[in-house]
């Protein structure tokens, strides 16, 4: 409405209350329709649902996995089920042990040992067919990010425990992401648009789903999470440097749960080696100019597709197609942005539950 009134008298145009306060009522009705357009309470329990799907609760108690010169019970480096605990042991016989007091724990003492004993009970996993998605990508193993931030500051590089990625889970290795909602400006909030991803059909995980414009998790080969940000927008998205590098780091979302979500129903889950997910995703903000397409470049996506704000809400509901729906922990970014946004607001039901549980300790 101010804008309005600045513009108004900007250009000299005649005072005409009525006409004024019309004009003003009509421009305030198409940035807040997109509130109205839809039921507030409708979008907070689907929300809240969604949040809900990427922390859902082990049927069974986890058994701690530590090192053994680290043992902490009550914040352990992993979490693993008993159902593959026996594999990992025996995939190395002299490098794991597991007791009723301190679970499982890595024995070996130089990182390059506990990486070898690691990789050989991936390995171990993958053969009996628990790794759904074998990626050949090294995952940081550590307790919090700042551990691997600090030795990077320190060695210009991470050093430390890795794990196959595709392996992380198994053992609740703490993950961690970048998400970029890549938008483009209207008129009005209602006028919002997001480019949107449609994952390949090849992927190991989420195929054909949703996603946004540039995602992925974070490799212990590239570290920083808004290097990583340039890096994928060239190589998923052919996003070049100069728009990239303008990515805005607007926070972070993190969920714990069982990995029950990354299979939408596409293969059987018996319960045995699902894995527990602790993730955190590093959030950025992206405006694309209107005048810029991105384009699939490594085969990580099929296609994007240039959707306005009203339908990315309504993908929140649930009974819809795979194909017609976002990567679980997509949602919970999505939710993120619509809160910072102004879409959904204080008052709306359940604000501050959505707000606290977009980030779980």
């Amino acid at each position: 409405e101010t804008e309005f009134l600045e513009a108004w008298n900007r250009f000299n145009l005649p005072a005409m209350p009525s006409l004024r306060v019309l004009c003003c009522l009509a421009l305030l009705s198409k940035t807040k329709g997109i509130i109205s357009s839809r039921s507030a309470s409708t979008l907070s329990s689907q929300i809240l649902h969604r949040v809900a799907v990427c922390n859902r609760s082990p049927s069974k108690p986890l058994i701690p996995f530590n090192l053994a010169e680290s043992v902490n019970l009550d914040n352990p480096l992993g979490l693993v089920d008993e159902g593959v605990v026996a594999t990992i042991v025996s995939s190395s016989p002299s490098s794991f042990a597991v007791s009723a007091g301190d679970g499982l724990v890595l024995t070996e003492s130089s990182v390059a040992a506990q990486n070898a004993a690691l990789a050989k009970a991936s390995l171990a996993l993958r053969e009996l067919g628990l790794i759904k998605a074998w990626r050949d990508e090294l995952s940081p193993f550590v307790n919090s990010f700042s551990d691997i931030t600090r030795e990077y500051k320190s060695k210009g590089r991470y050093e430390g425990l890795v794990v196959e990625r595709g392996a992380a889970a198994l053992f609740s290795c703490r993950g961690f992401g970048v998400h970029v909602n890549g938008y483009v400006k209207g008129e009005t909030m209602a006028d919002l648009k997001l480019w949107v991803g449609k994952r390949s059909e090849s992927k190991g995980v989420c195929p054909g789903m949703l996603d946004h414009i540039v995602a992925g998790g974070i490799p212990a080969s590239h570290p920083l999470p808004s290097e990583n940000v340039v890096k994928e927008c060239g190589e998923e998205a052919g996003i070049p440097e100069d728009i990239a590098e303008k990515a805005e780091a607007v926070g972070m979302i993190s969920y714990h749960g069982m990995d029950t979500w990354a299979w939408e129903g596409r293969i059987d889950q018996d319960g045995t080696g699902e894995g527990y997910k602790r993730d955190v995703l590093f959030c950025y903000d992206l405006e694309i100019p209107p005048d810029f397409v991105p384009k699939p470049v490594d085969g990580e996506v099929s296609g994007f597709e240039l959707v306005g704000i009203e339908e990315v809400m309504k993908t929140f509901e649930a009974g819809r197609g795979v194909t017609e729906t976002y990567k679980a922990n997509d949602y919970l970014v999505i939710a993120d942005f619509l809160v910072r946004r102004g879409y959904v607001r204080p008052e709306d039901d359940d604000y501050t539950e959505i707000v606290q549980s977009l980030r779980v300790a």
